[in-house]
């Protein structure tokens, strides 16, 4: 049965909020796992049921309003994110950073997000909305790498990312910060340095793996960017896509064989996943309509909150889960995203019992609360 007493035993893990402020965060989270839309407007509907209660809808929208007048220009974004991470105990080897954006009414989101893969799946610890529709530049992207340090231990972690992110002011700068990285790099870029290098050429790289009946055939080799010793490599593309057979990497893992560097870049895709889980697929992220910056990150946060919680929830028994019926396509019938949300939904009718669920789930197996904004993610 609920108990009055467990609530408390929440908040001291927020030791710089009132349990109003607690209680009417994880509300919101229920109504976002309830409701699987950011829209505020459509949230306000299903609060009556969580609380049990029959209030004006009217005041069930003010009341969630009011978590952003009061606390968007605080740090309990960082907080929420932190007590997730803590949640999951987060230990991991890879980092990605990718761009997810969209266009709402005449203005562009464009959201630069840092993520962490653990246990095959891709959770967001760090993001910027560069507000454009282009690419992002060095200096944005080097402004999400030094906020994401001064909150999280990332160094001696491995940077996966796709082909917009490259240039040697940016590898200089990973490499400064102790982060390793796995990026892919565009064609015919550069080849002299590559060429120049011994062993075999670009060219014949490329084409020893295209002759190979291998799936994931892989060749490497060492080459020096502007003074900056990097592994080359060139695998198989999984996707089988005739424009572009082969990807090309630039790696700091020197020792590494060329093929385990090839098949630990696939895991960014994870990252297409995430973006798929918080927009179309789940919380419907495009919907997002907040005034200014502060309010859609704490947005940001407490939707990456309630995807944390779908998660680890979700990958309790996921090994489970039957395959697909399509025997092209070895996947689960769910995603882990949607078994989380299923199974929370099902025990949590209201806010005492998903207070009761995250007391009994996570709180009473968590270590005590660690005074620092260093989490080893």
């Amino acid at each position: 049965m609920y108990s009055k007493s467990l609530f408390p035993k929440i908040t001291e893990y927020f030791p710089n909020r009132k349990a109003s402020c607690l209680r009417n965060i994880l509300l919101l989270v229920q109504c976002l796992l309830f409701k699987e839309t950011i829209n505020l407007n459509r949230l306000k509907g299903c609060v009556n049921a969580i609380l049990s209660k029959k209030n004006e809808v009217n005041s069930n929208y003010k009341r969630l309003i009011r978590i952003f007048d009061n606390h968007s220009r605080s740090n309990l974004w960082i907080e929420l994110l932190r007590f997730g991470f803590q949640i999951l105990r987060l230990k991991t080897d890879y980092l990605i950073i990718d761009g997810t954006k969209w266009k709402h009414g005449k203005k562009w989101y464009h959201y630069q997000v840092l993520s962490l893969v653990y246990k095959g799946v891709a959770i967001p610890i760090y993001w910027e909305n560069i507000n454009k529709q282009g690419i992002s530049s060095f200096k944005e992207r080097k402004k999400i790498l030094d906020k994401a340090c001064k909150y999280f231990d990332i160094a001696g972690k491995t940077l996966l990312a796709d082909r917009e992110y490259i240039g040697v002011e940016w590898f200089n700068c990973l490499k400064e910060k102790g982060i390793e990285f796995n990026i892919r790099i565009r064609r015919n870029i550069y080849v002299d340095a590559i060429n120049e290098a011994d062993g075999r050429s670009y060219q014949e790289m490329i084409d020893k793996v295209l002759r190979s009946k291998l799936a994931d055939k892989a060749v490497g080799k060492i080459i020096e960017l502007e003074g900056i010793k990097l592994h080359f490599v060139v695998i198989k593309n999984p996707k089988n896509d005739p424009k572009d057979p082969v990807i090309l990497l630039l790696s700091t893992h020197l020792n590494k064989c060329a093929k385990t560097i090839g098949l630990s870049y696939l895991l960014r895709y994870k990252i297409e996943h995430c973006f798929k889980h918080l927009k179309s697929n789940g919380f419907r992220l495009e919907q997002i309509n907040l005034r200014t910056m502060t309010r859609c990150r704490l947005l940001m946060a407490i939707t990456v909150f309630a995807y944390v919680l779908s998660i680890n929830e979700g990958l309790k028994n996921y090994k489970k889960v039957p395959l697909n019926a399509n025997r092209k396509k070895q996947e689960k019938r769910v995603s882990v995203f949607r078994k989380g949300i299923d199974i929370i939904m099902a025990v949590c009718a209201d806010l005492r019992q998903f207070h009761l669920y995250i007391y009994e789930v996570y709180i009473d197996k968590l270590p005590k609360y660690r005074y620092s904004f260093l989490v080893d993610v």
